[in-house]
């Protein structure tokens, strides 16, 4: 049984899944198993996988038809058979220190049965740029909320996999509300070290070409009217900036494409939702410039 089990979901990636790949061979913790969940692509990715795991057997390929990435990954959560499970984008990388630092966390940290996460740097054209991160206080829940986690800072212990998985009909935001579950029934632990590169792109799903805001939005309603329980238990401010934050983001992609009233009706839900918010007169001020046709589009950047 390998340690890591990493799970790479792949759709039409072929140009790039092979640099993916090598950064997790590049790893200075050897112990791993690399799982790439090829969800329906229709260019050549089988057959690079498959010449990269006649070199590699710890590369494995797995095939499904199209059903988006939290099914993939559901996919290769079933089939991985380490101990702890990693999950990677096709287009991001780890660099070399990535597991052996999860591995160091897990030797000191109290309890195995957790989720781990790291830290990143993130490249936009070519250039990498550094971020600073809180450090994770004793509330995860706020800290969730505040501080999104991509899936590739993530490790997780096989068995929580086996009771919590990802919501296969949510999309942009269903790694959050997987974390969000099992922040509430096991311990969390932060490597404060960055051990992955971030690629932004125009191809990224969370672009603001594509509207993703919406796609988050929707999943949000799903994911808490199918859990009264976790909206419940949610405290009320944390849920309101969540609902408001993406209805601040969906008016954004209204203003790069110039409807203005759709964009109005957005900033006001996100202005209701978050009355009290630190930027309240932001958001008034953007309110104005839109009601009388000023300048607004370098909010959509």
């Amino acid at each position: 049984m390998p340690y890591f089990s990493i799970i790479i979901p792949s759709y039409n990636r072929a140009h790039l899944i092979a640099e993916t790949i090598k950064s997790v061979q590049n790893q200075l913790f050897s112990d791993w198993e690399c799982l790439i969940i090829d969800d329906g692509s229709t260019d050549n990715t089988k057959e690079i996988i498959e010449l990269i795991s006649n070199g590699d057997n710890r590369v494995k390929y797995i095939y499904q038809t199209n059903k988006e990435r939290s099914a993939a990954r559901n996919n290769g959560i079933k089939n991985a058979i380490g101990e702890y499970i990693c999950f990677l984008d096709s287009d991001d990388f780890y660099l070399e220190n990535h597991l052996i630092e999860l591995k160091n966390k897990i030797d000191v940290s109290l309890n195995k049965k957790a989720l781990f996460f790291s830290n990143y740097l993130y490249s936009l054209n070519g250039n990498i740029e550094h971020l600073d991160f809180p450090k994770l206080n004793l509330n995860v829940q706020e800290y969730l909320v505040y501080n999104p986690i991509i899936p590739a800072r993530v490790c997780i212990h096989n068995s929580i996999l086996k009771e919590f998985l990802f919501d296969e009909d949510i999309v942009i935001v269903e790694d959050f509300l997987l974390w969000l579950k099992i922040s509430y029934k096991y311990p969390f632990y932060h490597v404060e070290l960055n051990t992955i590169i971030y690629n932004i792109h125009e191809d990224n799903s969370v672009n603001i070409k594509n509207n993703s805001a919406q796609k988050r939005l929707n999943g949000l309603k799903v994911f808490f009217k199918r859990y009264p329980n976790i909206k419940k238990e949610l405290p009320k401010k944390y849920y309101n900036f969540l609902i408001g934050d993406t209805c601040f983001a969906i008016m954004k992609y209204f203003i790069y494409h110039e409807h203005k009233w759709k964009a109005i009706k957005y900033l006001l839900i996100s202005i209701l939702y978050q009355k009290k918010h630190s930027h309240l007169k932001h958001k008034m001020l953007v309110l104005v410039y839109l009601l009388f046709n000023k300048q607004v589009k370098e909010y959509a950047k």
